[in-house]
């Protein structure tokens, strides 16, 4: 959720765009471990937050994740003989642990679990 100040922006195909969002919306990024989850069918969102001076940006992140035990890693669902796993599974304690440190270009670690 956001204020009518904006900013968000989302990177599609090399280019940020704008996030023109109605304030009265919820908008949801599909994080790294969904991508996980789903072999990279549904891609984590690039994106950032520009502000300005002349308005106040007002914005209710919440972060949600699974257990820190949990072991992610793609579902079944997702993999066979034409979409091998695209990915090695860990922890998602681990994960995040590994994230801290290992910022890529701008993104998440996901290129360091991609096999």
């Amino acid at each position: 959720m956001q204020n009518e100040s904006g900013g968000l922006q989302l990177k599609h195909k090399g280019k940020w765009l704008n996030a023109n969002l109605n304030p009265n919306w919820i908008i949801v990024n599909l994080a790294d471990h969904l991508e996980v989850l789903t072999n990279g069918k549904y891609k984590s969102t690039i994106h950032r937050v520009i502000v300005n001076n002349e308005i106040r940006r007002v914005t209710c992140p919440l972060f949600m994740g699974p257990s820190l035990e949990a072991f992610v890693s793609p579902a079944l669902e997702f993999v066979d003989d034409d979409h091998p796993p695209a990915y090695r599974g860990m922890s998602y304690k681990d994960y995040l642990e590994a994230n801290q440190f290992h910022i890529i270009e701008g993104k998440s670690c996901l290129k360091q679990i991609r096999l």
